[in-house]
Formats: C-alpha cells, sequence, structure tokens
C-alpha cells in the first residue's frame, strides 16, 4: 500500500495506473464498518484509495473536534491487512491552502433538520471537503456507511449537481453482536456504556415495527433514558428529503433516524423500513 501525502503525488499515482478508482473517504480510527466499506469497493476491481482527514470545518464544537480520536498507525495497519492500494493523508493545509468558499450545493432544507438542526454548519463542512477530495481523487464510485444516513442524503446532492460521473455506493450499517452500530466513538465508551448503548438499536427496531409510531416514540425515549441515554432528536423520516413522517405512509421509503448522548459521547444510528 502507497501512503501519499498531497493532491501532487495522488495524481502522479493515479495517472501511472489505467483502473478506475474506487473511493472511501474516512477521519480515521478506523473499524470494521470502514474495512467493509473499502471491502466493498474492492469488490468492483478497482484501484481503491482511502483517505484519512479529520475535517475541522464539519465540527461545530471544538472540544469534540480536539477529542476525535486519531489513530493513523493503527489505520494504517488495517488497510495495510485488507488490501487497499492507497492511503492518502492530506494536512488541513493541503486541503484548505485558502480560506473556504461556500460550496453552493442546495440541499433543500437538509442542513437545517435532525443532524443539521444541531451541528450548525456540519453538512456545508462535508461538503467542502468532498467537494476538494473528489477533485484530487477523480473517482469513479465512492463508499458511504448507511449510518451517517443524513450525510448520504446531502452527499448525493453534491453528487448529482456537481459530480454527476461519480457513482454513489451505500453500504449497510455494520453493527455489533448487541446491534450498536460501529463508530468511532465508541472507543470513548466505557464496558458498562457499550453494553448500555445497544438499547439505541432495540429501540429503533420496536418503533419501525409499530403500528403507533407517536406513542413508540416516547415508549423508546423513556426506555432510553432509563438506560442512561439522553436523547436529541428521536423521529420517523421520510427518504430522501428527511422530513418527519407523522403516520404511516405505504410505499414510501422511511426511516427512523436517532441522535442522543451516553457517558459525554454523542452517537446517532438509524434504521431504514
Amino acid at each position: 500500500m502507497k501512503t501519499l501525502f498531497s493532491a501532487r503525488q495522488l495524481a502522479d499515482f493515479c495517472q501511472a495506473s489505467d483502473r478506475e478508482i474506487a473511493f472511501v473517504p474516512t477521519m480515521g480510527a478506523l473499524h470494521e464498518g470502514h474495512l467493509e466499506l473499502l471491502r466493498q469497493a474492492q469488490s468492483s476491481g478497482a484501484l481503491t484509495i482511502v483517505s484519512v482527514f479529520v475535517n475541522p470545518l464539519q465540527f461545530n464544537n471544538p472540544e469534540d473536534l480536539d477529542k476525535y480520536p486519531r489513530t493513523l498507525e493503527r489505520d494504517s495497519e488495517l488497510l495495510t491487512q485488507v488490501g487497499a492500494d492507497v492511503l492518502f493523508v492530506p494536512s488541513v493545509g493541503e486541503m484548505y491552502p485558502e480560506a473556504p468558499a461556500p460550496s453552493g450545493v442546495e440541499l433543500g432544507g437538509l442542513d437545517t433538520r435532525w443532524e443539521g438542526s444541531f451541528r450548525p454548519g456540519h453538512f456545508e463542512g462535508v461538503l467542502q471537503v468532498l467537494d476538494r477530495l473528489f477533485h484530487m481523487v477523480s473517482p469513479k464510485r465512492v463508499y458511504f456507511g448507511q449510518k451517517d444516513l443524513q450525510q448520504c442524503m446531502v452527499v448525493r446532492k453534491l453528487i448529482e449537481q456537481k459530480f454527476s460521473g461519480i457513482e454513489m455506493v451505500t453500504v449497510p450499517t455494520v453493527r455489533a453482536e448487541s446491534g450498536l452500530a460501529l463508530s468511532s466513538r465508541n472507543a470513548r465508551l466505557s464496558p458498562d456504556g457499550l453494553l448500555r448503548a445497544a438499547e439505541i438499536h432495540r429501540q429503533l427496531k420496536r418503533v419501525s415495527q409499530a403500528l403507533a409510531w407517536d406513542l413508540a416514540l416516547q415508549d423508546a425515549e423513556e426506555s432510553l433514558f432509563n438506560h442512561g441515554i439522553e436523547t436529541e432528536y428521536l423521529a420517523v423520516v421520510e427518504l430522501p428529503d428527511m422530513l418527519s413522517c407523522p403516520k404511516a405512509q405505504t410505499g414510501h421509503e422511511c426511516a427512523v433516524v436517532f441522535a442522543g448522548y451516553l457517558e459525554g459521547v454523542r452517537l446517532i444510528d438509524n434504521l431504514c423500513f
């Protein structure tokens, strides 16, 4: 596996290959969920590039940015074991040599709902970094995990409006045996916290199977509270616009979405149905 640090190095390497490029952008602290994205990318036979860049623009809380785990040496070992072709590790200066300009992507309100409401500026930061990475890497396909469901909807808008030649592949959430969605943030939970966090997926399943969503959401939030989980939002939404769905709509794809805190760690999850 080649490890590259600049856009020039990356361009030179890619130009020397005649293979299509499959790209997995990450912020590092890799886990099995990230590795599954890489395996999916490898299945196409393409040249696989994984980026590790902790993007400061998508953190509205500086403390959260400081606490985000950085494990580059371990990440590199994992990617080598799974067989990535290229690890791209740009610096902040490489990514943002000048002050970022607005992305210009029209999100139709996606940036003001749920994650957008609680993390102002987050999705614009996501758009900024992916716009730059897509130009640097020039991928044929890009791979994202469904755990970040609203982010996936935002990335689709970016691709539709600015990168029509890129195919986006959404990979189902990888979970622990308990049902807990794998996340880099899970490393900050205690062993007891990891056990209690599994309640999130259990409640998402219950809501998705309920006939009366309002009642199910109330019961779910109470159960989460009893497990020490403070709910930020818990709702049933219609895809792809993620507008609130007050009652069942036959023939519409919906998802129950969650964000909240346990042991001071912010966790998100969702379940599509």
